[in-house]
């Protein structure tokens, strides 16, 4: 086969730097049956992470092409007590809602011949045909059904779960359920803080994702450099820019690359234009403003109880000036939640 390398889109490419440590880590971890969670920013690498893990589970080789960094470790401690076939491997897309969910799994445990929809055994025929018959149990009917498949089934099934923190109440005993009959990974950006869900939280191994080193970084961009048609006329700025912009975010690497190979030719001037959206967590400064005002109304009735005339004047004149702020130029988003540096 050719290398199609100049047209395809480097977006996709699975190529895997900077996590052989975490990665083997995490495959410990699910192989003694213990739920894991990767928790980190978008595009941090998560879901790439549990994909990588997946693919250990389902047998398949970590070639170079797949990883730069990382396959060594993993293949140099796991086959020692590593149990090919130890899991049958489901990747589900949509934690919530939890409809979308149930279909989801319904139609993979379908496809791997396990799911039971009623005490005969497995449903038989194709899944276009299975499928007419799930609403006819509805969804607590359906959450059975799939949870009891999960057990029945041998071997157990390794789940991963996109985007976990999408979950709603709604999700709580199903997940509660699946806790008790497979092997789970989620990923999520932040966790949930609802009473509903510490029962669940703390059923999980938590993994967290922090961005890649520069090592790494530079590593990442070099492999696109010398693998994509990229035509830039200074290849170290070029670099230099992308990791000052990233910050280390794979996502944020691959999508600047990527925009940079849509043009015919990066100048320097260009280059320089190569900026990301900032995504920091966001401040509310309305209990600022409401500090700041407090501070001068209280200060205003000191200096009146002092019979300080000229404090006083100063403090209501701020004061004013505080309101006037507020309703006259808040059209200009003064007080719009500012991004935390």
């Amino acid at each position: 086969m050719g290398d199609d390398s100049g047209t395809a889109d480097l977006r996709l490419d699975p190529v895997f730097i900077g996590r052989s440590a975490l990665l083997s880590e995490l495959v410990r971890s699910l192989r003694r049956g213990r739920h894991s969670l990767l928790v980190g920013p978008k595009g941090i690498g998560k879901t790439r992470l549990m994909k990588e893990a997946a693919a250990v589970f389902s047998g398949k080789p970590l070639s170079p092409d797949r990883s730069l960094s990382m396959p060594q470790p993993v293949r140099g401690e796991l086959p020692l007590r590593f149990i090919p076939g130890q899991y049958r491997v489901m990747f589900v897309s949509n934690a919530a809602p939890l409809g979308d969910c149930l279909k989801e799994m319904a139609e993979k445990l379908h496809g791997g011949a396990s799911l039971r929809l009623d005490a005969s055994g497995p449903a038989e025929g194709d899944w276009s045909a299975v499928k007419k018959r799930l609403p006819s149990l509805g969804s607590v009917g359906l959450q059975g059904a799939i949870v009891e498949s999960l057990r029945r089934s041998r071997p157990g099934w390794l789940i991963f779960f996109d985007s976990f923190d999408r979950i709603t109440p709604s999700n709580q005993q199903f997940l509660e359920h699946l806790l008790e009959s497979a092997v789970l990974c989620g990923a999520a950006v932040r966790l949930k803080d609802a009473y509903h869900f510490k029962k669940i939280w703390s059923s999980f191994t938590r993994l967290e994702l922090g961005p890649l080193s520069e090592e790494e970084s530079s590593q990442l961009v070099e492999y696109f450099l010398m693998k994509y048609p990229i035509d830039v006329s200074d290849r170290m700025l070029y670099t230099h820019e992308i990791l000052k912009s990233a910050c280390g975010n794979p996502f944020h690497i691959r999508n600047l690359i990527w925009m940079g190979s849509r043009e015919a030719h990066m100048s320097r001037e260009e280059i320089r234009k190569l900026r990301r959206t900032e995504e920091g967590e966001l401040f509310n400064m309305g209990p600022v403003y409401i500090l700041a005002a407090s501070i001068l109304t209280l200060s205003k009735i000191f200096s009146f109880g002092t019979d300080n005339r000229e404090f006083y004047i100063y403090f209501s004149a701020l004061g004013f000036l505080v309101y006037l702020i507020f309703r006259v130029y808040r059209t200009f988003f003064l007080f719009r939640p500012q991004r935390q540096k």
